[in-house]
C-alpha cells in the first residue's frame, strides 16, 4: 500500500473508533442517565452491543496499523 493510502485508512480508522466511543458514552450515559434513550438511540446500542458480543467489534492501536 501506497503512503498515501494508509493515512487514508489511518484517518478512517480514527474516525470509526470516535464514533465507537461516542456511542460507548451514549450507552454508559443512558445506563446510569436520568433520561431515557431515544428509540434510534435504543437502536443504535442494540446493534453495537450484538456486534461487541459477536466479536465483530474489535480494537487495535493505531500503532500496530502497518
Amino acid at each position: 500500500m501506497s503512503e498515501n493510502t494508509l493515512e487514508e485508512v489511518l484517518k478512517e480508522v480514527r474516525l470509526i473508533r470516535s464514533k465507537v466511543e461516542r456511542l460507548e458514552d451514549l450507552v454508559e450515559e443512558r445506563l446510569i442517565g436520568s433520561d431515557e434513550p431515544l428509540e434510534d438511540e435504543v437502536e443504535a446500542m442494540r446493534e453495537y452491543l450484538e456486534a461487541k458480543e459477536k466479536g465483530d467489534v474489535e480494537y487495535i492501536p493505531l500503532e500496530e496499523i502497518k
